[in-house]
């Protein structure tokens, strides 16, 4: 990176938002702002942005006067892609944290706050910053023939999709560059699309790309070769099979006829049945696995992304 970023330290420990401050001073951050509260992180975040700045926001979980969440939405609304990093000792798995992860944070640095971690998370940052500036300077020299052939790529993407976000247009062409953003405002001008409500989307924690899809499995043994059937539980003996194993009304375990729903037996409607295993159950384990760099990520591990989406209307 030719210059760091700003970074905003939310924390109402002072000593510990001092000791944070002269950590990041030695990895070269220069322009570090601290505030105590939330109102007054707020209006420091949006008279950064108005700067045209992007500054990494560091987030303590509980202040004063507000909560993570409130500042974090808050934050979202002035700018959708702010990089927020949590700070707290509330374990990753607790709901309200898992809610802040859904809603749009970064990154979670657990306290007490390890310099190694911290550490960790800017470089991360600094290598995903100078990916885009590496991009976004072969674009600018992109000469007249290069613009048409990503001008026939947009058409193409958008003449297969009835709606699509910016976001997945710049991934699948392979960079962003301001250049894309001029092209649909004169589609959207000419009437071949319409832009509708910004597109929150789940994005690689690795590589930042909304190249994305999910992968399901048996939560017993990994495997992905399952079905989706009925089972039936016989209340006599217990045993619980497929519907097509009670073959003339009859449990396959005991012999036994059944004849009452209710009474003999119950049907366990849209249940999951391994072909491996043999396990049942009612919910199916999911990963997503990002189709740039096959990184796979839990939900709760996701970023977002928000950017403009499109509708097409005729190309």
């Amino acid at each position: 990176m030719s210059s760091k970023d700003d970074v905003l330290i939310i924390e109402d420990s002072p000593a510990i938002g001092m000791l944070l401050k002269n950590y990041l001073e030695k990895l070269g951050y220069t322009q570090i702002y601290t505030c105590t509260n939330g109102f007054t992180a707020i209006e420091t975040f949006k008279e950064l942005v108005t700067l045209k700045k992007h500054p990494i926001v560091l987030l303590d979980y509980m202040l004063p006067d507000m909560d993570a969440r409130s500042i974090l939405t808050q934050m979202l609304e002035v700018q959708p892609n702010a990089r927020v990093v949590l700070e707290t000792a509330t374990e990753k798995d607790d709901e309200g944290i898992k809610d802040l992860i859904r809603l749009g944070i970064y990154q979670y640095l657990e306290k007490p706050i390890r310099f190694e971690n911290l550490k960790s998370i800017f470089e991360t940052i600094e290598k995903e910053q100078s990916f885009f500036e590496k991009e976004s300077k072969q674009v600018e020299i992109l000469n007249q023939e290069d613009q048409t052939k990503i001008h026939d790529q947009i058409n193409v993407i958008i003449n297969s999709s009835k709606q699509i976000s910016l976001s997945l247009i710049e991934q699948l062409i392979g960079f962003s560059n301001e250049s894309i953003s001029f092209y649909l405002k004169e589609l959207e001008d000419k009437g071949k699309i319409i832009r509708i409500d910004d597109k929150k989307e789940i994005a690689c924690n690795q590589c930042d790309s909304v190249k994305i899809t999910q992968t399901f499995y048996c939560p017993s043994c990994k495997s992905s070769n399952f079905k989706l059937g009925k089972l039936i539980e016989h209340y006599d003996c217990g045993n619980i099979s497929e519907e097509n194993t009670y073959g003339n009304d009859m449990c396959p375990s005991c012999n036994k006829v059944i004849k009452a729903l209710g009474v003999d037996y119950r049907v366990m409607q849209n249940h999951y049945i391994c072909n491996n295993c043999k396990g049942f159950f009612s919910e199916i384990s999911t990963d997503y696995l990002c189709l740039k760099c096959e990184n796979k990520f839990k939900f709760d591990e996701c970023r977002w992304k928000t950017s403009p989406n499109y509708k097409t209307i005729s190309m």
